[in-house]
């Protein structure tokens, strides 16, 4: 039961933070090896996440005129991505920034916190719950109905 409350404190924590402190740091490489300047980034091969939420980024900044306030990303720079909530303006799951979250494209709302939460947070801690025989949640079993 401590553990379920700690996660449980932890998910309300983690909701509150700006989508700077839930995205997933990454490098970014090769990324022109992946843009389509029709369709922002290739359809026809599998582009990593990293790479198009990069092409992503970078092709919402020019299009709603925010160079002065927000640099393109280039390849070998560290960036964060943070998936998307669906529907959303962009119309993709997924946006990639530098160090601010682009305020300006509308997507704060979007953050699928969610979704940050059970890949940053809850994938790592199952296999060692797994291994316990821990749940990360209260579980009701006919078990307990019996005693």
């Amino acid at each position: 039961q401590e553990l379920i409350d700690f996660i449980d404190r932890t998910k309300n924590e983690f909701f509150k933070l700006p989508p700077e402190e839930v995205s997933f740091p990454r490098g970014i490489s090769d990324v022109l090896k992946y843009q389509d300047q029709k369709t922002i980034y290739k359809k026809d091969v599998s582009v990593p996440m990293n790479a198009r939420a990069t092409l992503l980024y970078n092709h919402h900044i020019k299009d709603k005129k925010l160079l002065n306030k927000y640099p393109l990303i280039r390849s070998g720079e560290k960036i964060k991505y943070c998936y998307l909530k669906m529907p959303n303006p962009i119309k993709e799951n997924v946006i990639a920034f530098v160090q601010r979250f682009p305020k300006e494209l509308g997507l704060n709302e979007y953050v699928d916190y969610n979704l940050q939460f059970e890949k940053t947070f809850l994938n790592p801690l199952r296999p060692i719950l797994s291994i316990i025989g821990w749940e990360e949640k209260q579980t009701n079993s006919l078990d307990n109905f019996f005693l």
